[in-house]
């Protein structure tokens, strides 16, 4: 069965290499300076100007901002982190199971159907790039694409960026913040930090997805 659904999805991907997926999104335009452009390669640089330019203006925004008392104490133990095949096929299960893909045109709903014909080879990767210290560098790229909000479709600020990573690097990160997150509330590492209403900071959040990234 498990062949099958694996062959199936290889089939998927041989046709969109050839050209002979459907088209199944609209061809996007963009009206800039009073002047409609309707070119991809045109149109992926002024977004991606715009996108880029965006982000900036926020992180600009937010480093204005007051930022919260986050304590971290040191901590004596270790934390070893030897992935098995049983936790990546947990992993992969608790994917939503959407045809999207990253670049490499891989998409979820075939690496949850085949995760018994690939839990093996998966689990050994993660356990190498653990050990070494090493990310591979095909999995920190994204396929990047613009949502329309709403408004003006013609308007590209009526659109935000969408990131869609690789699956396979999706799993590595979820697998990484089970082993870390748990480890820093255990051994009591980040403060419980409170604001005034009395909440749970979201920098602690925020602070806890940041330690995952500099693992990766």
């Amino acid at each position: 069965m498990y062949a099958k659904k694996f062959y199936f999805g290889c089939g998927k991907l041989i046709n969109i290499e050839i050209g002979k997926a459907p088209e199944n999104e609209e061809n996007l335009e963009l009206r800039i300076r009073n002047k409609l452009i309707s070119n991809p390669t045109e149109i992926t640089d002024k977004l991606n100007t715009h996108f880029v330019s965006t982000v900036e203006e926020l992180v600009k925004q937010k480093s204005n901002r007051s930022v919260y008392n986050l304590k971290i104490k040191q901590c004596p133990n270790s934390i070893f982190i030897y992935p098995g095949t049983e936790e990546v096929i947990s992993l992969t299960k608790s994917l939503k199971g959407k045809p999207t893909a990253g670049d490499d045109d891989i998409p979820e709903n075939l690496v949850k159907q085949c995760v018994q014909l690939i839990k093996g080879p998966l689990a050994h990767i993660y356990n190498i790039s653990l050990n070494s210290g090493v990310f591979p560098d095909i999995w920190k790229t994204a396929k990047v694409k613009p949502l329309y909000k709403k408004g003006d479709k013609y308007d590209m600020k009526n659109y935000r960026p969408i990131s869609i990573i690789h699956v396979f690097a999706k799993l590595s990160e979820r697998l990484m913040y089970n082993w870390i997150i748990p480890f820093l509330y255990e051994n009591k590492i980040l403060s419980e930090a409170k604001i005034d209403t009395g909440k749970t900071n979201p920098l602690l959040q925020r602070f806890s997805h940041l330690l995952v990234g500099f693992f990766l």
